[in-house]
């Protein structure tokens, strides 16, 4: 099953009922009747405003019934993989794409490990990119976290703060096996993270997001490590077209645009 993570009653009668199923994350009080929560159970749904997408992904470990070969997956209620194709149309022709069918997703992890997003591309590294929007020091705290726990990981860790590539959204299908091991290995830095990180220092809510921002980071040096063959599809947002040039984000290409002319009108 693939999970639609939501905090929100939302229209989804375009999801394919037979491999999307959703489950409610944060406040109850406006939902689906036919949604699954993440507070029954084994569920740490109390942590949401600093976990996000993660305390619906930690519901799925401990509560999903699939059996270890069955497919599970994770996306958002306004974020779904597509196509190319699909994702082609809708950001320059406008056209509705549609989500990714169970289907090809059965047929793409036949020949792969692991559905992600295709990969957002910037110009400054994965460091440089998480400090200019949160935090950097988390970063070398999580580095610490995982030199003492999982020391194994700390050369890809090293390795993707410093690439110009990163997957987004904690947006991920595969093997339920695969999934299990990944939130057996994520969870047990997040509990270690818990005892050093001090959600007192962020200024809103926003960043007190913070082990939600880190797992995103974190995904990739899992994959990496474990050699899985990837399989990237388009993510897109059924609010917020994505705009891109050349591969990157247009918006953020636009501020480096405004940016770098703004520094030569100063010479």
């Amino acid at each position: 099953m693939i999970y639609v993570i939501t905090h929100k009653k939302f229209h989804d009668s375009m999801l394919d009922k037979t491999y999307y199923q959703v489950l409610q994350v944060g406040p109850k009080n406006n939902m689906g009747v036919d949604y699954l929560r993440d507070d029954m159970s084994d569920n740490i749904a109390e942590k949401n405003p600093n976990y996000c997408e993660l305390t619906g992904l930690y519901w799925i470990w401990k509560n999903g019934q699939e059996k270890t070969s069955d497919i599970v997956g994770l996306v958002h209620y306004r974020r779904y993989f597509t196509t190319r194709l699909e994702d082609f149309l809708y950001t320059y022709f406008d056209k509705k794409p549609r989500i990714l069918s169970g289907e090809k997703v059965l047929k793409s992890l036949n020949r792969a490990d692991i559905i992600l997003p295709v990969k957002v591309k910037i110009m400054r590294t994965v460091r440089e990119y998480y400090g200019d929007a949160h935090w950097i020091e988390d970063l070398d705290i999580l580095r610490d976290v995982i030199k003492e726990l999982h020391p194994e990981y700390l050369a890809a860790y090293d390795q993707v703060m410093q690439a110009h590539s990163f997957y987004y959204a904690n947006m991920m299908i595969c093997s339920k096996e695969i999934f299990d091991e990944y939130a057996a290995w994520l969870f047990s830095l997040m509990d270690r993270l818990e005892s050093k990180i001090d959600l007192n220092k962020y200024e809103d809510d926003y960043q007190r997001r913070i082990f939600g921002f880190l797992a995103e980071r974190l995904l990739q040096v899992w994959v990496e490590k474990k050699g899985l063959k990837v399989k990237e599809f388009p993510a897109f947002n059924t609010e917020q077209k994505r705009l891109t040039v050349w591969g990157v984000n247009r918006n953020r290409f636009e501020k480096l645009f405004r940016k770098i002319l703004h520094v030569k009108g100063q010479h």
